[in-house]
């Protein structure tokens, strides 16, 4: 069958006899797409810069005699050096890929997801990495698998959620979000401040005007995201290991 182009990131590859990859890409109408592309690790025609995570451009995929797809080529679109270049990118990129590998099921379209992922990537690779970027992605990811934390109401029962005259309120990640005071059950508090910057970023709101909040307040987001996150993995990310060997700042506030 004909190949069909489609706008595609490339999410993980790995090898597949002495010359050939399977890659895992992203589309936009088709979903995550296990494909099979022969001679990548030798042709400099089809894969030119190559198949590496986070990668993104146009691929063609076609239909191969099993059921496995075959990729025939893949056009980069936007520049993907500047990942190699900077430890901190590479960690970052990383983490979205296998974030979005482990997580979205296998063709399963969403065009807000893979535009979201493509945002994320182009915020930081083409511009200077901020953790926050991370934030907003695991957010619209969730978004996009129904997974929204609940920020205003009860996760359990759905009432409106009061703050405590300390500023604060009761937050589960695994339970799905905030608590009322009947089922808080010694749940930890998340400041309310925190809150909010979790509501502006999954609003689309810019990361830039969060980046000079206190580092503890910044931590409280992620650590209050994460927490979601986490308990949606089977297992924990390779790519956490990186940001062990970030410098403390960027490492910190990752993941």
């Amino acid at each position: 069958m004909q190949s069909q182009p489609t706008p595609a990131v490339i999410l993980r590859t790995r090898p597949l006899g002495e010359a050939d990859l399977i890659a895992i890409v992203l589309t936009p109408e088709q979903g995550k797409l296990e494909t099979a592309a022969a001679r990548a690790r030798n042709s400099k025609k089809r894969f030119a810069g190559g198949l590496s995570p986070g990668m993104r451009g146009v691929a063609a995929i076609a239909r191969g005699r099993g059921a496995l797809l075959r990729l025939e080529s893949f056009d980069a679109t936007a520049a993907h050096a500047p990942v190699g270049a900077d430890l901190t990118r590479f960690a970052y990129v990383a983490y979205l890929c296998e974030l979005t590998d482990e997580l979205v099921l296998a063709r399963h379209p969403d065009p807000e997801l893979f535009a979201a992922l493509c945002l994320a990537l182009e915020q930081i690779i083409a511009g200077a990495p901020q953790a926050l970027h991370l934030r907003q992605y695991e957010l619209a990811l969730l978004r996009c698998l129904g997974l929204s934390p609940a920020l205003t109401r009860c996760c359990v029962c759905g009432v409106e959620v009061e703050v405590e005259g300390d500023g604060s309120a009761a937050f589960d990640g695994p339970r799905g979000g905030v608590l009322c005071l009947e089922h808080e059950r010694g749940a930890p508090r998340l400041p309310t401040a925190a809150l909010a910057a979790i509501h502006h970023l999954e609003s689309g709101g810019d990361p830039a005007a969060l980046a000079s909040a206190p580092p503890a307040l910044r931590r409280a987001v992620r650590d209050a995201i994460q927490s979601i996150v986490r308990s949606h993995l089977r297992r924990p990310l390779h790519a956490q290991a990186f940001f062990a060997a970030l410098p403390r700042d960027a490492g910190a506030e990752g993941v």
